[in-house]
């Protein structure tokens, strides 16, 4: 499973120069007696998009809708596209579309495999540049293993009448599209799907489904909140249930659905990562400070700087700690969260992996520190902070491009009006690209694109990566070269992205 706000990377509206639309997606695998798919549900708020001119005294919003999926292997070879658009209800009253969303599912047979997959959103009343993204599927369904679907957390659900698009187990159901459940929302419903288990277990074996809340940090099971249902064994188990959650604190977990033999031997699981605001804070451990702890050398005027310097390498539940408690915060409260932060780094020695930590905070401080900023708080820090010193560094302060590459066919089908250009000295802001030949998180050949968009040098920021989770911008090129290289036409910096030299 996969899910992305576009727009909550406000980054990626100002770079595509895109209308502010609103959207969300997110897509999970399955399994069939047929195929392998893939499921894309698309939400877009409807107040982001503009209304068409009234015909008939009627109102419409729109948006179109390109998805194109290739081969990870052949990005040029076009496996499936489909372009179709998205329409609202027609009303009188222009003002009620705004309380609504346009949501679209697609399925999409895929076989196993990896693949990418290109978004393109317009809305169908705006002359602004459409939003485009892309994003990787790994489809991974052996024929004679147990294995359990992307799991779905579900907003609405009913009784199957008849058959639709939605319909699942017996039930329509509509996804949850956000990653954060409300502290109101104390139920979550979820469906997955368990496939294989007679070839494993025998057909009409008992086996056990098991769901159980883990703390994403410490992977801890939370016990008070957990569910179990004994399965006779067949090819395709549909499961649905719901799952109480007043009773968990404040934090990130995961929800995982297990399959388990008889004797409690676990064969598989899948997981879906969320986060559960609640008034319930999680109690903090109760082992108490070691009485010559190093956080006791830091002065409380320095404690709060020191845990801001420590978010590019913090968890999710650390950065909203960060974020919601750290202004009302007491000095012993600040010296219990870095001491437990260091911890989790190093069990044996926390304060060797502060102090190494704090040396490398200084050092990208006196770097890269602006008059308003500080250096852990740039895009250049906070990618060395978090994973590293890269292996190359293509350093261009006045470059200037004249080469062109053909557009791939997956560009051309998506917007058949892409086409060569003759590009004569295209000047570039001032840039850098960052290569790094394997990250902290096992990723190989990773490249950050940074550029001096004040152009001054005084602070670079981040336009590009393919690193997972950055910032990624398939038109990065054409922003660095002052928006004169046209879409989908390579130049002297996206050879060396490509390349990874100069």
């Amino acid at each position: 499973m996969k899910k992305i706000v576009f727009l909550s990377l406000l980054a990626i509206t100002s770079i595509l120069n895109a209308q502010n639309i609103n959207v969300l997606y997110n897509f999970r695998t399955y399994h069939s007696t047929k195929t392998n798919y893939v499921e894309i549900n698309t939400s877009i708020e409807s107040a982001t998009l503009n209304t068409a001119s009234p015909v008939l005294n009627k109102y419409i919003k729109q948006a179109e809708l390109t998805i194109a999926i290739c081969n990870s292997t052949r990005p040029d070879s076009v496996i499936y596209i489909e372009k179709r658009v998205i329409s609202s209800p027609q009303v009188e009253d222009s003002t009620t579309l705004n309380n609504t969303s346009l949501l679209d599912m697609q399925r999409i047979a895929l076989h196993n495999g990896s693949y990418v997959v290109f978004f393109e959103l317009k809305d169908v009343n705006s002359t602004s540049q459409p939003l485009t993204y892309k994003d990787a599927i790994i489809m991974n369904y052996p024929e004679d293993e147990i294995n359990v679907s992307d799991i779905m957390i579900v907003n609405k659900h009913e009784k199957t009448k008849k058959e639709n698009i939605y319909s699942k187990g017996g039930y329509d159901l509509q996804p949850y599209m956000f990653d954060a459940i409300s502290k109101d929302d104390n139920k979550v419903s979820y469906y997955a799907e368990i496939y294989n288990a007679d070839k494993v277990f025998g057909k009409d074996s008992l086996y056990l489904i098991s769901t159980i809340i883990e703390d994403i940090n410490s992977n801890k099971k939370i016990e008070t909140v957990q569910a179990y249902k004994r399965q006779k064994a067949q090819d395709i188990t549909p499961y649905f249930n719901t799952l109480d959650l007043s009773s968990l604190p404040e934090g990130a977990y995961y929800l995982t659905v297990e399959a388990r033999d008889k004797d409690n031997l676990l064969y598989a699981y899948n997981r879906y990562p969320f986060i559960k605001h609640s008034n319930i804070k999680a109690e903090q451990n109760d082992m108490e400070l070691p009485k010559d702890a190093f956080v006791y050398y830091i002065p409380d005027s320095l404690l709060k700087e020191t845990i801001k310097s420590m978010r590019p390498i913090a968890s999710n539940t650390q950065v909203e700690y960060m974020l919601k408690d750290l202004k009302t915060s007491t000095p012993d409260q600040d010296r219990y969260f870095i001491y437990q932060f260091f911890s989790e780094i190093n069990s044996s020695s926390p304060e060797f992996a502060y102090r190494n930590y704090a040396k490398q905070v200084e050092k990208i401080n006196e770097k890269y520190s602006t008059r308003i900023k500080k250096g852990y708080n740039t895009d250049m820090g906070r990618i060395l902070l978090s994973y590293g010193e890269p292996t190359e560094i293509i350093d261009e302060k006045s470059a200037t491009s004249g080469s062109i590459n053909n557009v791939t066919r997956a560009q051309k089908m998506i917007d058949p009006d892409l086409s060569n250009s003759q590009i004569m000295e295209v000047n570039y802001y001032p840039y850098q690209i960052w290569v790094y030949s394997k990250t902290p998180m096992g990723e190989s050949n990773r490249k950050f694109v940074f550029y001096a968009k004040q152009n001054n040098m005084a602070e670079y920021f981040l336009l590009h990566s393919n690193a997972t989770g950055e910032l990624q911008d398939l038109e990065w090129e054409s922003v660095l070269s002052h928006g004169t290289l046209d879409r989908g036409v390579i130049g002297k910096a996206g050879k060396q992205f490509q390349t990874g030299r100069k």
